[in-house]
């Protein structure tokens, strides 16, 4: 199981913060698999595509807060 998403220049971990761009909800990352990036906003529970997350990072369509 692979715990961190590196998208240069950040490092993402269990407990980061990311924020969506255009809704300006920020999620927490709550667990990092080999397949997908598993995240919450208040009770709501995401799950994204690890490769897709990257792409959304690189692009901007979410920014790492913390």
């Amino acid at each position: 199981m692979a715990q961190a998403l590196e998208v240069a220049p950040h490092v993402i971990t269990e407990g980061s913060t990311i924020r969506h761009s255009t809704l300006c909800t920020e999620q927490t990352v709550v667990e990092i698999e080999d397949e997908t990036v598993r995240t919450m906003y208040d009770d709501e529970e995401f799950v994204y595509p690890r490769e897709q997350l990257a792409v959304d990072l690189s692009v901007g369509r979410f920014e790492v807060v913390s």
